[in-house]
């Protein structure tokens, strides 16, 4: 393996060393009303398991799996009480490509591309991009809270499952969803106008904290972004040179979602619904007969989902929190398993979980004079059922296979998260592990090290792996395992 750095991994790397030193010395509070944080990080994935098959061109095993660099800051403006305008910018160097020969050439940023939305990112480049990553301005008056801008929004908080944080699309370009904090960094923020209004006490006693919360999207539809063929993390082979895949843009359709939610006594629920568009592309209406390249459209159907959250606060001495999330489309687009040709056809998708929550003590109170807090621990049950009979439906347009893309009647899915702080809280241990019932499983152990206040040192393993090989399990994706490693410096 041969390693080469263009002029922006060099010079990104230099702000790194530079504005870490710098930045110690930097004042947060600007002015009374403006103030900064952020953080600069690189990133190093070391890749562990066999070559990725969907890069069918790729000649050898490539050893690296992402080398990336992030100098992020966060600006509030806040003159009032009332009113607060916030930015996220990032400016973000990858070196992947440029680091390993064994990759292919591929652009490691596929969201520049102006297919979708406004992004708001300075550059088309390769290797490095600078974006307005999140712009939006709050205004609180009194009972009444809104939002307006490019903005994530969060309903739901499931493990490794999004059953009601659905509104915004995911960026799976560039390390899948194998980073520590989940979605919060993939998350694609969209342009929209959220409201929430809380409805004074009730002359209903036992109803508490009512309140009423929706949002609209006016036209920044985007789907899931996918990494770029040759990318170590690509999930699909190329397209077959004799269909042409076209895309029907759902920019300048419109998405929202409304919810009500409410206290009684330590139950906490929502209801909600949601109008959005499938993130993910169903392909459609082959143009036969006739002469290759055929026709063939990617549609990102309408769908409808209707949805609740419940949390319930368990009191000593089970201290634990419950929550459940649940959501129900009665059309999810899946495709047809018995027709030659790509056709969607729709199926009623129940999604739900439930999630157990609770701090125990494992360790005694104290090791080597340092005393060790409650274990945090995470349990979670969640299940994909779908109506009707699943042998006539499929997860891809690709040929039916029992073995590659057949969807169950029923999916069912454990996770447990364990953290454990030591050391003064300056070392922190994790694990998490999912698997899926029918045998894929997704384990990542954990390390970090806090430094003062500004340096933090992450090092994670990731292993997928398991009998259960059809498309989206994490059986089909052993050869992504990898050992990663963060270090950032936050100010």
């Amino acid at each position: 393996m041969k390693i080469k750095l263009g002029k922006s991994g060099w010079y990104l790397i230099f702000i790194f060393l530079f504005l870490g030193i710098l930045e110690a010395r930097a004042e947060v509070q600007l002015t009374d009303s403006i103030s900064v944080t952020g953080f600069l990080r690189h990133e190093l994935a070391i890749h562990t398991a066999s070559q990725n098959p969907n890069n069918i061109t790729q000649e050898d095993n490539n050893s690296i799996n992402l080398s990336r660099t992030f100098f992020q800051t966060e600006w509030n403006y806040q003159p009032t009480d009332i009113f607060k305008l916030f930015a996220k910018i990032r400016i973000i160097s990858d070196q992947t490509e440029s680091l390993d020969s064994d990759l292919e050439d591929y652009n490691a940023f596929p969201l520049s591309t102006p297919r979708y939305g406004t992004y708001l990112r300075a550059t088309d480049d390769d290797d490095w991009t600078a974006e307005m990553w999140e712009l939006y301005a709050d205004l609180d008056i009194g009972n009444l809270w809104v939002r307006l801008g490019k903005q994530q929004i969060v309903w739901g908080e499931m493990i490794s499952a999004r059953i009601m944080d659905i509104a915004n699309p995911l960026d799976w370009s560039w390390h899948f969803q194998f980073e520590p904090e989940e979605f919060e960094n993939i998350r694609v923020p969209q342009w929209a106008i959220r409201a929430m209004y809380n409805i004074e006490q009730t002359s209903v006693s036992w109803l508490h904290d009512l309140y009423l919360e929706g949002y609209v999207n006016p036209g920044d539809i985007s789907p899931r972004i996918w990494p770029e063929y040759g990318s170590p993390f690509n999930l699909k082979p190329p397209t077959l040179p004799i269909f042409q895949v076209d895309e029907i843009d759902r920019r300048g359709d419109t998405e929202y979602g409304i919810r009500i939610g409410g206290r009684v006594g330590q139950f906490f629920a929502t209801l909600n619904y949601l109008h959005l568009y499938t993130k993910t592309g169903a392909w459609e209406n082959v143009s036969l007969p006739g002469p290759p390249p055929f026709s063939i459209e990617n549609r990102y159907p309408e769908i409808d989902v209707y949805g609740a959250t419940v949390n319930y606060a368990f009191d000593s001495p089970i201290n634990a929190t419950v929550t459940y999330e649940g959501t129900y489309i009665p059309k999810q687009p899946y495709q047809d398993a018995l027709s030659v040709m790509p056709v969607i056809k729709d199926r009623g998708t129940v999604k739900h979980a439930i999630r157990f929550q609770r701090k125990t003590r494992v360790f005694s109170r104290h090791l080597l004079s340092s005393p060790i807090p409650q274990m945090n621990i995470q349990f979670q049950l969640s299940q994909t059922i779908v109506e009707g009979d699943p042998d006539d439906i499929k997860s891809t347009p690709a040929p039916y296979g029992r073995k590659t893309n057949k969807i169950d009647k029923t999916q069912n899915v454990i996770a447990l998260i364990l953290n454990q702080d030591l050391w003064y809280n300056q070392i922190s241990l994790s694990f998490k592990a999912i698997y899926d019932l029918k045998d894929s499983h997704y384990i990542v152990p954990g390390f970090k090290y806090r430094h003062g206040d500004d340096w933090y040192f992450d090092i994670y393993g990731v292993v997928l792996g398991g009998s259960e090989k059809r498309s989206g399990r994490f059986g089909s994706m052993d050869w992504g395992d990898e050992v990663f490693a963060r270090i950032t410096y936050q100010f």
